[in-house]
């Protein structure tokens, strides 16, 4: 039986920072997604070497003796740009792998397979959660996100993640942010609470900005002003990427919001993409090879 899994990418994060004892981001799962395909029996694709990892690692940790099979896998993810590309692949073709196998992995031995490679997103979750990135740690499920419209740009460059999350100040300088990532967090849960994206707007922006000691973004300051002029309710960061999202209602015309940042900004960040949140994780289905090349 053939199986396609689907798992999204995200724009950052709503908030990252250091709380509880770890650092921990607030996912931001977004409608682009990575695709893996299993159960067939002709040759799959060469896998990015992250995809690979997690398909070794899922066979180990099912205990397989085998340490590969057929697999395909296509990704509508940036990479390079802290939109979770990597751990979209990680987990699809970790889910794929056991699905071949007659098995379904749950959602939390996904993450410790993704952060037995890197330290990584949570987007695969359904919903809203607030994840310890380093160890798995799953803190709580924040809940469903209201819809919204995120225009995504690029501040250009790339980070690596494991670059980036070896630094040895980063959790220093993550605990220096204390009072403004808690300030967020008690706005971004009233802000899911009452489906207000006006409240999660301003947690995101909050964190965002304190953010800047970690990794700057030079538009950020004009970005966030236009935005708000144009009807946004506020900026969400890749924390360790290159990217900012205006966050818009869901009745704001994205089209003229864009026009006039592209105008404003034009020659300081490149537009990626519009995209909407997602609350539906990882999702899989019975699929055929002429099903997996229409995707």
């Amino acid at each position: 039986m053939a199986y396609v899994v689907s798992s999204p990418g995200s724009c950052g994060e709503f908030i990252q920072g250091y709380s509880e004892g770890s650092s921990f981001m607030v996912t931001c799962p977004i409608d682009r997604f990575s695709y893996a395909l299993s159960g067939f029996d002709v040759k799959g694709d060469v896998l990015p070497s992250k995809a690979e990892m997690a398909m070794k690692g899922t066979l180990r940790y099912l205990g397989e003796e085998r340490t590969s099979l057929p697999l395909r896998l296509k990704s509508y993810i940036k990479k390079g740009k802290g939109m979770a590309s990597s751990t979209a692949d990680i987990s699809a073709v970790s889910q794929a792998v056991a699905l071949s196998l007659g098995r379904k992995l749950s959602e939390r031995e996904i993450a410790d397979i993704a952060l037995s490679i890197e330290p990584s997103d949570a987007t695969f979750f359904k919903g809203i959660v607030q994840f310890d990135y380093r160890e798995g740690r799953l803190i709580r499920e924040m809940g469903i996100c209201p819809a919204m419209q995120i225009l995504i740009y690029d501040c250009g460059g790339e980070v690596d993640t494991m670059q980036f999350n070896s630094r040895k100040d980063l959790v220093d300088l993550q605990k220096s942010n204390g009072k403004e990532v808690s300030r967020a967090l008690t706005l971004f849960r009233e802000g899911i609470r009452t489906q207000s994206t006006a409240l999660i707007g301003k947690a995101a922006s909050i964190s965002a900005f304190a953010n800047q000691k970690i990794l700057f973004k030079k538009p950020l300051d004009d970005f966030y002003r236009l935005g708000l002029k144009e009807g946004g309710e506020g900026v969400i960061c890749a924390h360790s990427g290159t990217v900012l999202g205006l966050i818009l209602p869901p009745d704001r015309p994205a089209g003229e919001v864009r026009r006039h940042i592209d105008d404003a900004m034009k020659g300081r960040m490149t537009f990626l993409d519009l995209v909407h949140i997602t609350n539906r994780g990882m999702e899989y289905r019975k699929c055929d090879m002429n099903d997996f090349e229409k995707l």
